[in-house]
C-alpha cells in the first residue's frame, strides 16, 4: 500500500462514496438534457452503435515488465480505438463531484483551470440486457497542448437513468517522471478486468488485478474467479457466486478524514469490517484506525502487520445504498 491521498474534484454526476449512490442532473453544452426522471435525451439509444466484445486491452494480467505495459499504453491503435468510440456530447463539469475509487493522483484540483478541462459522452456503448453502459472521457487539456483522454469512467444506465459507474482506464504522467496508469479489458461475458500500474521510485508497482461483474441492478460488483474464502495483503472474506458475501475486512483509503485537521490519522488507509449481500454492501461498515509497522529503509507499509485501531466512522447500507455517515471524532 502506497500512501497516496485521494484529490476528489469536479466533473460528471454526483456519485457517493465506493458507488453506493448515484444521481444524475446535467446539461450538455448547447443541448439541454432534463431530468432523467423525464427522460433524458444524454445517451444514445441506437442499437448500432452498440460495441461487439471483447474490448480494450488483452491479457493486461500478463503485462508485468516494464516495456509489455509501455508499449500496451504507447499502441496507437488501441489508442484509436478508444477515440473512435465517437465521444461527441460535451457534458458541463460543474454541476457534480465523483470521488474517485483508486488512489492516484489526479492532476487537477477543484479550483486550477477546470473550465479548459472537457468531458464527453461516448455515443458508443454497450448493451447489457434491459442495461446500457456508456463511455465517458475526461480530456487533459490543460497541461499539454493537445489535449488527450486522461481518464475513462464506463457508467451503467436503465431507461437512461444513471445507475452505477467505475472509472476503467488512467494516463497520467506527473513530475520527476512519475507516471499512472489504468488498463482495462471488457470480456464477451461482460467481465471486467482492471489493472493499476505505478511508474515511481521502484520504478515499477504492479497493483493487483481487479475484476467487476454486472448485477442485475445495474451496479458494479467485484468478481472472483473461484468460491470460498478469499485473502489476500489487504482483503479477505467469503465468495459465493462468484461474489462477496458476509463480514469482510479490508484496508481501504481514509477519503473522508481531513488529514490536517486530524494529524492523528497519519495513514491514507482505515481497517474496515464490511458486510455484503449478493455482492453489495449491507448493514453497518465500521471503519477503523489502521495500525500497521513500516519498513525502516523504504518507509513502506508492511501489508501483513495491519490491526485495528480506535473506530474512526461507520456507514449504514441498505440494499447496496449508502443510507447514513457518522464519524466518532
Amino acid at each position: 500500500m502506497d500512501k497516496i491521498n485521494v484529490v476528489c474534484f469536479t466533473i460528471l454526476f454526483l456519485f457517493f462514496s465506493r458507488n453506493s449512490e448515484a444521481q444524475i442532473e446535467n446539461k450538455a453544452v448547447g443541448t439541454e438534457v432534463h431530468s432523467t426522471d423525464r427522460g433524458s435525451t444524454c445517451f444514445n439509444r441506437n442499437e448500432a452503435d452498440c460495441i461487439t466484445l471483447p474490448f480494450g486491452y488483452l491479457d493486461i494480467s500478463k503485462r508485468w515488465r516494464v516495456d509489455s505495459i509501455l508499449s500496451a499504453i504507447q499502441d496507437k491503435s488501441k489508442l484509436k480505438e478508444l477515440n473512435a468510440l465517437n465521444f461527441e456530447k460535451v457534458i458541463k463539469k460543474d454541476l457534480i463531484i465523483l470521488s474517485e475509487e483508486y488512489d492516484v493522483f489526479l492532476p487537477l484540483s477543484e479550483n486550477v483551470n477546470e473550465k479548459y478541462d472537457s468531458i464527453k459522452i461516448s455515443s458508443n456503448f454497450l448493451c447489457y440486457g434491459s442495461h446500457s453502459l456508456y463511455f465517458a472521457a475526461v480530456y487533459n487539456s490543460v497541461r499539454y497542448a493537445e489535449p488527450f483522454i486522461e481518464k475513462i469512467y464506463l457508467i451503467s444506465t436503465k431507461d437512461n437513468k444513471l445507475i452505477d459507474m467505475k472509472r476503467i482506464y488512467l494516463h497520467y504522467e506527473g513530475e520527476m517522471g512519475f507516471a499512472y496508469y489504468t488498463l482495462f479489458n471488457i470480456a464477451e461475458n461482460h467481465i471486467i478486468s482492471i489493472q493499476d500500474y505505478e511508474f515511481i521510485e521502484n520504478p515499477l508497482t504492479l497493483k493487483p488485478l481487479y475484476k467487476y461483474q454486472i448485477l442485475p441492478s445495474g451496479k458494479f460488483s467485484r468478481y472472483y474467479d473461484n468460491d470460498g474464502f478469499y485473502k489476500n495483503d489487504t482483503e479477505q472474506g467469503m465468495v459465493k457466486n462468484r461474489k462477496r458475501e458476509g463480514k469482510w475486512i479490508e484496508c481501504k483509503s481514509n477519503r473522508f478524514i481531513d488529514l490536517q485537521r486530524y494529524p492523528e490519522f497519519t495513514d491514507p488507509y482505515t481497517y474496515l469490517e464490511a458486510e455484503y449481500k449478493n455482492g453489495l454492501p449491507v448493514g453497518k461498515w465500521k471503519f477503523y484506525k489502521l495500525q500497521q509497522k513500516y519498513d525502516e529503509e523504504t518507509g513502506e507499509p508492511i501489508l501483513n502487520t495491519g490491526k485495528k485501531g480506535r473506530l474512526i466512522y461507520t456507514e449504514i447500507y441498505r440494499e447496496g445504498m449508502l443510507q447514513k455517515r457518522e464519524f466518532r471524532f
